[in-house]
């Protein structure tokens, strides 16, 4: 069985750590600290699933989402945020933009391995 291609996109290492120790278990995991950085690796290389982080420098999520949703190359890539933000609203936009999963921070291991779960029928 192929294992999924993940890409966590996020500033901060803690959270970066926390991600990967959560996804590695049912993927291969690259990582990217904005979104700029994830632009250059999404140009090399494809992933399944996106973490995507909305608030980070250089290049925040909103934008980062945005942009690799007017890649055709990139339209089977499923996209989860993760953020501190709490309003509807930010989750309406995040998901016009082609957001498929949103998380909310504080995250745990298990929020990730659902995300897993639903995204590529893996047990957490």
């Amino acid at each position: 069985m192929i294992r999924p291609r993940v890409l966590i996109v996020e500033d901060s290492p803690a959270m970066r750590h926390l991600l990967n120790m959560a996804a590695k278990r049912n993927a291969d995991v690259t990582e990217a600290p904005d979104g700029l950085a994830a632009l250059k690796v999404l140009a090399q290389d494809r992933f399944d699933l996106m973490f995507v982080d909305l608030n980070m420098p250089i290049l925040d999520g909103m934008k980062l989402i945005k942009r690799v949703r007017e890649d055709p190359a990139l339209t089977d890539t499923r996209i989860c945020v993760i953020t501190t933000e709490s309003s509807q609203a930010t989750e309406e936009q995040a998901r016009s933009l082609g957001a498929d999963f949103f998380l909310r921070k504080p995250i745990h291991r298990r929020d990730v391995e659902a995300v897993l779960a639903h995204a590529f029928g893996t047990s957490g």
